[in-house]
């Protein structure tokens, strides 16, 4: 995508102004929501081609083809597009995954396994990959990319422990801290995550899988300890 085209018919023109204009009055909620995603993932692509160092506010600018009225009415910085383009990713994603690893009657090591092995699939796409790479190469640099990788980390937390709260409530079991697996199995995935990026890999290989579900196992065996 090198230039916005919303439903609504706006196209760029060479002063970076839309050609095609909206009708008169404040944009509708949907046009706003429109415009806000189209500008997240201009951003992105630019992220992923220049580095989130090597991106400016400017060059995101012309490559949407809009004004910078237009940008800066809706992220006055940087830090703040790529803090939207990391929550669509999450909240995109998290949903799903949970969704896919659990079941009215799955056991709570299947559940976690197939969650575990779905973000690590999912992390490895070409875009995930992209991002988390500039986040781990840049984030000496920009504390915001650090920010952005706790972000990511927390969220991934709160899924295992979404997974983990639905069995207990199932099962009619009660936990004093189920914050502590669920952050011991973020940290296992994070490690696991590494390894296949210094791997310089893509894939998840059947030996990681194994492992993966080695882990958990172990992990819920101690159940009666969270």
């Amino acid at each position: 995508m090198t230039a916005i085209h919303a439903t609504h018919g706006a196209l760029s023109n060479g002063n970076g102004e839309n050609s095609k204009r909206r009708s008169r009055g404040r944009p509708r909620l949907e046009e706003v929501a429109e415009i806000e995603n189209d500008l997240v993932e201009v951003a992105l692509q630019e992220f992923l081609k220049h580095g989130y160092g090597g991106t400016s506010m400017a060059m995101i600018v012309k490559a949407a083809g809009i004004s910078k009225t237009t940008l800066y009415s809706r992220f006055s910085s940087k830090e703040q597009l790529f803090i939207a383009m990391m929550n669509k990713m999450v909240e995109g994603n998290l949903s799903a995954q949970i969704r896919a690893a659990t079941g009215p009657t799955r056991p709570l090591a299947d559940m976690l396994s197939e969650f575990t092995r779905r973000s690590l699939e999912i992390s490895l796409d070409p875009v995930h990959y992209g991002v988390i790479r500039l986040i781990y190469g840049e984030s000496h640099r920009f504390p915001e990319l650090r920010e952005a990788g706790e972000r990511l980390g927390n969220a991934m937390v709160s899924g295992i422990y979404s997974i983990i709260m639905d069995y207990g409530e199932r099962e009619g079991i009660t936990f004093r801290d189920p914050m502590v697996p669920a952050r011991m199995l973020m940290m296992t995935m994070r490690g696991c995550y590494l390894g296949v990026l210094l791997s310089q890999n893509t894939t998840v290989s059947d030996e990681l899988r194994d492992e993966i579900d080695r882990y958990v196992r172990l992990l819920t065996a101690s159940i009666n300890e969270w």
